[in-house]
């Protein structure tokens, strides 16, 4: 099975102790939240893949760097996943 990678940028928003709000800028509909980082992490590639995997046509990235945070502890990162193991996960259910 031949990987499908994909990479957007996400902004991450602290929401409570160690929670976070994360969406994707060009994905709309990709929000999600984790509880720490990692599982935020985890949870915005899932979230990503949910919304993608199906997609012929995806959305041009825009540069991390031209994405303006305002709120404080906020940050952008970017999130990779792999559509193939996406789909084949959301045809299971």
């Amino acid at each position: 099975m031949k990987e499908r990678i994909v990479t957007y940028s996400a902004i991450f928003k602290p929401i409570e102790d160690n929670v976070y709000f994360i969406s994707f800028p060009d994905v709309k509909g990709a929000v999600t939240e984790g509880h720490g980082l990692k599982d935020a992490f985890e949870m915005a590639a899932d979230a990503l893949g949910i919304i993608l995997f199906d997609e012929k046509k995806l959305p041009k990235m825009t540069d991390p760097a031209e994405i303006k945070i305002e709120e404080p502890g906020a940050f952008v990162a970017l999130v990779s996943t792999d559509l193939t193991k996406s789909a084949a996960n959301f045809e299971k259910m």
